[in-house]
């Protein structure tokens, strides 16, 4: 990116205004963060899928695979824990993601990884998905660092009516906007692209663009349908519910779809890359791909070797893949073994560029950058948690890294009894996680379960857990942009679900019965 000294002068002003300090970096990078959304483990070509991501694998060949990055079993709480930097049960979204009918959000209070970059005098952008809050302004993403959005307050929108619960989903900053039949996915990409072509020059950007593919619905253009036509279709696991409702004509169908979905988004990503390209700055961006959690094979996601899938905490719910690139920063065809968090990619991502984090609130993550280039198992400094609830009662799970050690917890409750089912893997030797050493080591397990616990205590009583319907009272807006109270309709601040006067009072009468639940 070429820079006048003027504009140079202009940025030092400005952060010095903020009381950010640029001094540690000579050269701010551009930042991109793809997220791919339910995209599995071996359904991109450089695990040898046989769907077609040249794109994402040239950012493979000319940067980093991150091997053993994790993220959580749902869309939400990955989405929270990258914005933030902090654990999602923290956030109280930790279970569950945030449904149309929900009014439940990242707390105003939370810094946002954009807010960070906007005030070292990034200019932001956001295309896509974001699913954090969509009831009230401060909830929505231009009151969390954005200067630019455009795209959906929810998840499950149809790809060429652009709708979710039958309200149209699909907004530039805050006001409804019609591109009625287009594919979703090419919008993204062009939206992307028409982003760093009309930056201001000036100024580093911070672009985030978390794409709706492959995620559900099943739409795709039909020719790349008709690319996947000879297909083989694979078997859906033993252990997935769907198994025996669905037939073998149908899984066939949808999984030709959802290498079309995949394809598409891959094409979407090489309009990014190809921008980058033409406008010369390639050399001056940082690229990150992930995909929020792992994919859901009933809609034809392919996590092998890997065990699980999405809303599980094995390894094919929350291992993903992950891609990296930065010239001349980040060695070219490397691959690192370092564990890491999507909490991390807040501080690192801040680390890499010379930006000084502006969080009040302890981060969770922990910056990993210089990225290690080890082809060995390397733990992460500190423990990460997941958690699993999955819409049916029974059973939910909880599951804690550390080291090489991981301890699952599948929890079978009903409505007399709770069983703890204690699942423990060496995951640098047992990434398949196919010998649970419980029996062998007891005392590991106890030690790691008491953490477990520890930290599941942190949910606050409020928060967000599963919420697969809305109640038989809610009705969907119309158009999900024009619905969204505004900032000076509500009160600055929250408050407690009771009144003073009456929290007070049950403040003492659970006096000595542990933590005081009510301000």
């Amino acid at each position: 990116m070429k820079r006048t000294f003027f504009s140079l002068f202009i940025t030092i002003v400005m952060c010095s205004a903020t009381g950010v300090s640029l001094a540690a970096s000579p050269k701010h990078p551009n930042i991109i963060v793809m997220l791919a959304d339910d995209l599995g483990w071996a359904d991109v070509g450089y695990h040898g899928s046989d769907i077609s991501t040249p794109s994402i694998d040239r950012i493979a060949e000319e940067g980093m695979r991150l091997e053993r990055f994790y993220v959580n079993p749902i869309c939400t709480p990955t989405r929270a824990a990258l914005l933030t930097g902090r654990d999602v049960l923290r956030l109280g979204v930790g279970y569950f993601p945030i449904l149309a009918w929900s009014n439940k959000a990242v707390s105003p209070t939370e810094h946002f990884m954009p807010e960070t970059f906007k005030a070292a005098g990034y200019q932001t952008g956001m295309v896509g998905k974001w699913h954090l809050g969509h009831t009230l302004e401060q909830q929505t993403p231009n009151a969390r660092g954005f200067d630019e959005f455009f795209g959906h307050l929810h998840t499950q929108v149809f790809y060429y009516s652009h709708k979710t619960s039958g309200g149209h989903d699909l907004q530039r900053n805050g006001k409804s906007i019609r591109k009625d039949g287009e594919y979703l996915t090419d919008v993204h990409g062009d939206e992307a692209s028409r982003f760093i072509k009309n930056r201001d020059q000036s100024k580093p950007f911070f672009l985030y663009v978390p794409f709706l593919a492959p995620h559900s619905p099943m739409e795709a253009p039909r020719e790349l349908i008709k690319k996947y036509a000879n297909r083989p279709t694979q078997d859906l696991p033993e252990s997935n519910p769907l198994r025996q409702s669905i037939s073998a004509k149908q899984t066939r169908q949808v999984q030709q779809v959802y290498a079309a979905m995949v394809d598409s988004m891959d094409q979407a990503v090489n309009k990014i890359l190809t921008t980058l390209d033409e406008e010369g700055i390639a050399d001056d961006t940082i690229v990150l791909f992930f995909s929020d959690n792992g994919g859901f094979n009933a809609f034809g996601a392919n996590n092998l070797p890997l065990r699980g899938e999405k809303m599980t905490v094995f390894e094919g719910g929350i291992r993903v893949p992950a891609v990296i690139r930065w010239p001349n920063h980040i060695p070219a065809g490397t691959q690192s073994q370092q564990v890491m968090s999507v909490m991390d990619i807040f501080p690192t991502l801040s680390s890499a560029a010379g930006v000084t984090p502006q969080n009040k609130k302890e981060l969770d993550g922990k910056s990993a950058w210089p990225l290690s280039t080890s082809t060995r198992f390397k733990a992460r400094n500190g423990d990460i948690f997941f958690v699993a609830e999955q819409p049916t009662a029974s059973p939910y799970f909880y599951a804690v890294i550390r080291d090489q050690w991981k301890l699952i917890q599948v929890i079978h409750e009903d409505l007399y009894t709770k069983r703890v089912e204690n699942l423990l893997y060496n995951i640098a030797l047992d990434p398949t996680e196919s010998n649970n050493l419980a029996k062998q080591k007891p005392d590991l397990v106890q030690t790691l379960a008491k953490s477990v616990a520890s930290w599941a205590a942190l949910h606050p009583v409020a928060g967000q857990h599963v919420e697969i319907a809305p109640n038989p009272g809610w009705l969907p807006p119309k158009d999900w942009a024009e619905v969204v109270i505004s900032a000076d309709k509500v009160q600055s601040e929250s408050v407690s679900g009771f009144e003073k006067g009456t929290a007070k009072r049950l403040d003492r009468a659970y006096e000595g019965r542990g933590k005081v639940i009510y301000d």
